[in-house]
């Protein structure tokens, strides 16, 4: 069966129409009345047309289940036949000039309930006008209009009009039908063409490189969220804005326009130091392609990037470790080629010093030799430690015990009058490490945190569980507010041999780095020139504890 789509508007939209008809037909045959121009008794019409528009506003007032629509439609169709007969009957029967209204209702019958219901509705159209006609009602009008012998010309003109109801009730029909099936290829296409915007707005949004679309004039029209999060714009900021006031003129206007000439392998792939909105710097990868329509047309530019500070990040670990790799296999052949000389050396001179009568500054400068020979042994002892380390006994640890551990040696030390140490670390914080490692990486740090605040300041250690790339690590920081770092060392303050103090050693960070790879994890460095410096540890937990 043919249903109708939006049965229920419909049959509200025929209330409408018919309470209006009805009203109109009301108010004129009044004002004829009053004039004396009505040719039909008054009463009965007026009686009809208020039952008319009391039965419309019964229908707009009654509000029918999903399941009941159709007899809903039937029973107002078959009430419309009924009505248009009896004002036919009241206004001169064959002769009435209110015939054309059972056409109406025929049509109103296609588009509610289809070609069938139309059909039905033309039927009994032509059955009750056929029995106005010939018999009247099947009762005596002449009570009711005035009587009349039943004439050639009326039975040539009842054949036509009912004729001209089935026709319609075809043609109507036939149009309704294609109505309703353009009607729901459209509902189709447009609940396909909902779903394939959702599909597309899902792909927009979830995309994990930024996007950003733009019109032929650089305007941006869309960003995605992952665009959002790089710039740290949000979308409703950046929309309407022309695409250099966001992202600078790093990359000119022509590369940008010269990308919707070029299409797949000959697109160009850039990269520019972006300054966000909170004002910091970071390095983006970005490629341009043509938006087209689908005749083809140039209708738009995307953008597509990445942030790049992972990606150089780990550039730079890996520059880092080759140049590790290398000293670590120099220190390897160099071992006996200076530490046996260096022994050689220093027992000669212990030997010539026991033999020889020295005066008070030919055995200062003995001594200064012995103790420069055992600072470079000691550099060179603490080198190969760390080129050739022991493998791990890794142990589950009270974290917070090692550090307690690490912060009660610390304290026996001779320390600055304002030193304030402070404790950031809960008792139950545990984690499986090599304790003995961890232990001598903690004490470094600190060590070089003492030597940032020959002065004083302030001391803080912390640990806890943090979630960092999706995965739960130990987090361990050890923060001063010392003098601080400049940037130009600090990329290289994890290399052995590198030291920004005069008497250092450049080994201290250097083992921290090491023992931190060693376990899986990693290790950041933030400073601020006169504003202080704060590692960060974060070492891989167990699966056990991954899960808790």
């Amino acid at each position: 069966m043919l249903e109708v789509p939006n049965l229920s508007a419909a049959l509200r939209g025929l209330s409408v129409v018919r309470l209006l008809a009805a009203g109109l037909l009301f108010g004129i045959a009044g004002v004829l009345a009053l004039w004396g121009g009505l040719l039909y008794p008054f009463l009965p019409l007026a009686l009809c047309l208020t039952g008319a528009m009391t039965a419309s506003g019964t229908f707009l007032l009654l509000k029918p289940s999903p399941g009941s629509l159709r007899r809903f439609a039937w029973l107002q169709l078959i009430f419309d036949t009924a009505l248009v007969t009896a004002i036919v009957a009241l206004t001169g029967g064959p002769r009435s000039v209110f015939a054309f209204l059972y056409v109406l209702v025929v049509t109103a019958a296609c588009v509610l309930l289809a070609r069938p219901g139309g059909l039905v509705i033309a039927g009994l159209s032509s059955l009750l006008y056929t029995g106005l006609v010939l018999g009247r009602w099947g009762f005596s009008v002449s009570a009711l209009a005035e009587h009349a012998e039943v004439s050639g010309l009326e039975i040539m003109t009842m054949f036509l009009n009912t004729a001209a109801f089935l026709v319609v009730a075809v043609l109507a029909g036939s149009l309704a039908g294609q109505y309703h099936a353009a009607h729901r290829t459209l509902e189709n296409q447009r609940e396909d063409l909902s779903d394939l915007h959702a599909f597309k707005d899902l792909i927009f949004e979830s995309m994990g490189s930024g996007l950003v679309g733009m019109d032929l004039d650089r305007r941006i029209t869309a960003m995605n969220r992952a665009a959002e999060e790089i710039t740290g714009y949000e979308s409703r900021e950046a929309t309407g804005r022309l695409w250099e006031s966001i992202f600078g003129d790093e990359i000119p206007r022509e590369e940008v326009e010269r990308s919707t000439r070029l299409e797949g392998w000959q697109v160009r792939r850039h990269e520019m130091r972006f300054r966000r909105k909170d004002g910091r710097e970071v390095p983006l990868g970005i490629s341009f392609w043509p938006v087209r329509s689908g005749r083809g047309d140039l209708a738009g530019i995307i953008g597509v990037f990445q942030d790049l500070s992972a990606i150089k990040e780990m550039e730079e670990r890996m520059r880092r470790a080759d140049r590790l790799s290398a000293i670590g296999r120099l220190a390897a052949n160099i071992a006996h080629e200076i530490r046996n000389p260096l022994a050689s050396l220093s027992g000669a001179i212990e030997v010539l010093t026991r033999e020889l009568s020295l005066d008070k500054n030919q055995d200062r400068l003995v001594q200064v030799v012995l103790r420069e020979s055992d600072r470079l042994n000691q550099i060179i002892k603490e080198f190969l430690d760390y080129a050739r380390p022991a493998s791990l006994r890794p142990l589950p640890v009270n974290v917070g015990e090692v550090l307690d551990e690490v912060l009660l040696l610390l304290e026996h030390r001779a320390l600055p009058a304002h030193l304030k140490i402070v404790r950031e670390y809960d008792a139950d914080v545990s984690a499986v490490l090599d304790p003995q490692q961890f232990r001598q990486a903690i004490w470094n740090l600190c060590i070089n945190a003492l030597e940032a605040m020959p002065d004083g300041g302030e001391l803080r250690i912390g640990a806890g569980i943090a979630t960092h790339r999706n995965r739960r690590k130990l987090e361990v920081w050890v923060a001063d507010t010392g003098s601080g770092i400049n940037s130009e060392s600090l990329p290289h303050i994890f290399e052995p041999f590198f030291s920004t103090k005069p008497e250092g050693s450049g080994m201290g960070l250097a083992v921290v780095h090491r023992m931190v790879q060693d376990h899986g994890g990693d290790v950041e460095a933030r400073s601020d020139p006169g504003g202080g410096t704060t590692f960060t540890l974060r070492l891989p937990l167990a699966e056990a504890d991954q899960r808790t």
